[in-house]
């Protein structure tokens, strides 16, 4: 554990306080025994407020490294400054040559924090809006010392500013169609039900969650078999290949804003399962299927929560995938046991997707030729897709890497037990246990019942009667609170006639 690191503050032979660290049994000095403020001089970087705004410091100990940003510390937006040794910023403040980075307003100390710890308070701080750039500082002696805290604290940063980068491209390439969308669903929501009606109506019953990766086809023959004594929850690009097996989900997860995923429906009938939309998605499925509309972090949604506090619920998981949305509905519907497949986080024996699936059949069907064949295309698509990054053995993407990542703190942070993966051929997940469909049945769950009897029971609550869509309009109207929307949706201000245009799409809402 981090916080038992053991570390003393001595004086050193010009009298300036230096910093012993305890470890295996030996004594390791983090600056010099003799002349501690040297490292100042040695610093071996240069500080450019004018070309970035963020700093971010690895490892200080005293902070004599650092000394030099006394100078320029005002000239930073922000300062973030990152030790692995627990109570380190009491010491700094005590030492008169550093004591200002306990004292500066934009300079902030986070020491001794596991990488969990460290990974939320981060995401948090760190923000890209407006943001010029980002300079890295590094203590030579504190990355030595500790190699694998260190490592650890530069891959999350890369994954923090991966995703957070991602979130501002998202902004700024979906912005107006997130908008539109959830204005537009404002429209339907009175034909859905809030995602809450389902919160912990399925205890003691188990559920397996369906993605459309390659791993999924290897048994699919077993969940035909299972099909009436278990619970599917299917992504939405999964349909097509459980339709390709008759087999029928009872939930249908789809979250992304993007017109183009009605291309997973084809062929879906309204009836055939119980649909969860977010705020934000195609206005064309939302009308059609109806079903279940769960709130996410737009602004849109923001509001209706502000004006019906947990009524409605969330199943907004924050990963930025459908997979993680998925597991947080299973979660939040109260199963006890969770069972995924089709989740592989790679490109599994070098396929892209499931046979049958929309994307697949691009590769299988369109762009086919006598010349290239379905592999060829595949293959290639891989290697241009991956840029030939390979994780324990498997070509991937860094978005499929990323989406593993948060779906492991996703399953960490819940702190669910009762997780498990069927016949995964893909890279892992961590906090899950490897099973196969026989053995996950013969797990203690609820007699058998009839699914549909008990579905058609949920359907029957009512849906949206509380809310009120003349408020809702007044609330979306209101000169600041329509500002702030737009603000938020778009990155910035908008002209005058597209402002025009959004005033009339809420005019239109009954």
């Amino acid at each position: 554990m981090i916080k038992n690191l053991h570390y003393i503050i001595e004086p050193a032979k010009d009298g300036n306080p230096t910093l012993i660290v305890h470890l295996d049994g030996k004594e390791i000095p983090l600056h010099s025994r003799i002349n501690p403020l040297k490292e100042n001089e040695a610093g071996g970087y240069e500080l450019a407020p004018e070309r970035f705004d963020l700093l971010l410091v690895l490892g200080c100990g005293l902070g004599y490294n650092i000394i030099k940003l006394k100078e320029s510390a005002d000239r930073f937006r922000q300062i973030i400054v990152i030790d692995v040794l627990h109570g380190i910023g009491n010491e700094i403040s005590k030492n008169s040559h550093t004591s200002f980075l306990s004292k500066c307003k934009n300079i902030t100390i986070l020491s001794g924090l596991e990488i969990e710890e460290l990974e939320e308070t981060l995401s948090e701080m760190i923000d890209f809006q407006g943001l010029k750039g980002m300079q890295v500082i590094e203590h030579p002696q504190s990355l030595r010392i500790f190699p694998a805290y260190y490592g650890a604290v530069k891959t999350l940063i890369k994954r923090i500013i991966d995703k957070k980068a991602g979130d501002k491209a998202t902004i700024k390439a979906f912005g107006n169609l997130f908008l539109r969308n959830a204005l537009n669903n404002l429209n339907s929501i009175k034909h859905c039900r809030p995602v809450s009606h389902l919160q912990g109506k399925f205890r003691g019953r188990r559920a397996v969650i369906v993605s459309s990766a390659p791993s999924v086809e290897d048994n699919l023959d077993k969940l035909k078999f299972y099909e009436k004594d278990l619970y599917i929850i299917a992504v939405d690009s999964a349909l097509p290949v459980l339709k390709s097996s008759g087999i029928v989900p009872d939930f249908v997860i789809s979250i992304d804003p993007q017109a183009r995923i009605g291309e997973h429906f084809l062929g879906h009938d309204s009836y055939e399962a119980l649909h969860i939309f977010s705020m934000v998605s195609p206005p064309e499925l939302v009308d059609k299927y109806g079903g279940f509309i769960s709130l996410n972090s737009h602004p849109v949604s923001q509001i209706m929560e502000d004006m019906y506090p947990g009524v409605n619920g969330s199943i907004d998981s924050a990963t930025g995938s459908v997979a993680g949305d998925a597991f947080m509905f299973a979660f939040m519907a109260g199963f006890d046991y969770i069972a995924m497949t089709g989740f592989d986080f790679s490109f599994s024996e070098n396929i892209i997707y499931a046979r049958e699936t929309a994307y697949q059949k691009r590769y299988a069907h369109y762009f086919n030729n006598r010349f290239k064949t379905p592999e060829t295309f595949n293959a290639a698509y891989i290697f241009k897709s991956s840029g030939s990054l390979i994780a324990e053995g498997k070509y991937t993407r860094r978005s499929f890497l990323n989406y593993r990542n948060s779906l492991n703190s996703l399953i960490k942070e819940k702190d669910f037990k009762n997780v498990f993966m069927i016949n995964r051929r893909g890279l892992p997940l961590a906090n899950v246990q490897i099973t196969d469909y026989d053995s996950f049945m013969k797990l203690p769950g609820i007699a058998k019942e009839n699914k549909s009897e008990y579905l058609h029971e949920i359907t029957a609550e009512k849906g949206f009667s509380f809310i009120n869509m003349k408020k809702v309009k007044e609330r979306l109207l209101n000169g600041r609170v329509i500002d702030e929307i737009i603000r938020e949706s778009f990155g910035s201000d908008v002209l005058q006639d597209e402002r025009k245009k959004i005033i009339s799409m809420i005019d239109r809402i009954e």
